[in-house]
């Protein structure tokens, strides 16, 4: 039985599927709107007829009962278009799939007895993404915070900067910060030693026999010079101090000898001190560490 559906159609419609450029080239041979059609898009296949079918009614089918099915494609109308010298089928649809996707049959609603069919058509759709040719490009590099690189470079300014006050102070500072130092240690020591003489005064204003006080005046007076010149002065003699070596001759070991000379009489020599006599030891020890504390007092504000 003899369709007019004529399967030449099929044939010249599998040109499609190489390139819908290609398929432009002839006014006779369908072509799709847009030329690239891609996975959901709305297009169209336009089908030139000959006059074969010259005698067919134009008509439009909306109606999805009566469009074809197919699972890899949504027709959406087909409309036969009559015009002057120049009749074509119009096929809107939405393609679900890549590749060449074939079309159903198409059915013509005729006046004769045997409706034409045209079969064969098919479309290409194109892949955004082709699976031949996807590959995973590199990962980005990470992004970074803004002012990060201000924060970098800074830090190592400022470490550079720290290592080279740190080198400098180290060379330059040594020796003014030594002497500084030790400065603040003798002031310090200077003033234990007056509080403590001020306290000893308190507490043996009201003693007769002071002889005791001397002893303590006497071992903590040894032990401020021990920690004043680093030198042990502990278990010195009254003579041995005139060797101690401190800047100030006049007021140094000349003075520490005769002093401590005269505290040794005081002590041993069997009679009763009287509280005048100790009274005088605190105020020479107190005329002794002013002398002492004066040069510190000059070389600090000269530094």
């Amino acid at each position: 039985m003899m369709k007019k559906g004529l399967l030449l159609y099929g044939i010249l419609f599998l040109l499609i599927s190489i390139s819908p450029a290609k398929a432009q080239t002839r006014t006779d041979l369908p072509f799709t709107l847009p030329q690239t059609i891609f996975v959901g898009d709305l297009a169209r296949l336009v089908v030139p007829l000959s006059d074969f079918f010259a005698g067919e009614e134009p008509f439009i089918i909306e109606t999805p009962e009566r469009l074809p099915l197919t699972p890899d494609l949504l027709i959406r109308r087909i409309e036969l278009e009559r015009r002057p010298g120049v009749l074509r089928l119009l096929i809107d649809f939405i393609p679900f799939a890549t590749g060449n996707i074939p079309f159903p049959d198409i059915e013509f609603f005729s006046q004769y007895e045997e409706a034409p069919v045209i079969t064969g058509l098919e479309v290409y759709v194109s892949s955004i993404l082709s699976p031949n040719q996807m590959t995973l490009s590199e990962p980005a590099p990470p992004l970074a915070v803004p002012g990060t690189g201000f924060l970098v470079y800074g830090t190592i300014f400022l470490i550079i900067l720290f290592l080279f006050l740190g080198i400098g102070g180290s060379v330059w500072g040594r020796r003014h910060f030594s002497e500084m130092l030790e400065m603040l240690r003798r002031k310090f020591l200077i003033f234990k030693m007056r509080r403590y003489i001020k306290n000893l005064k308190e507490e043996s204003e009201e003693e007769e026999n002071p002889a005791p006080y001397l002893s303590s005046l006497s071992g903590e007076f040894r032990e401020f010079l021990s920690l004043f010149t680093g030198i042990n002065c502990r278990s010195l003699s009254a003579a041995e101090f005139m060797e101690l070596p401190l800047e100030n001759q006049s007021l140094g070991p000349v003075f520490l000898s005769g002093l401590f000379q005269t505290w040794d009489t005081l002590r041993f020599s069997g009679r009763a001190m009287e509280p005048v006599d100790f009274s005088l030891a605190m105020a020479e020890i107190e005329d002794f560490l002013i002398a002492l504390d004066r040069p510190e007092i000059e070389k600090g504000a000269s530094e």
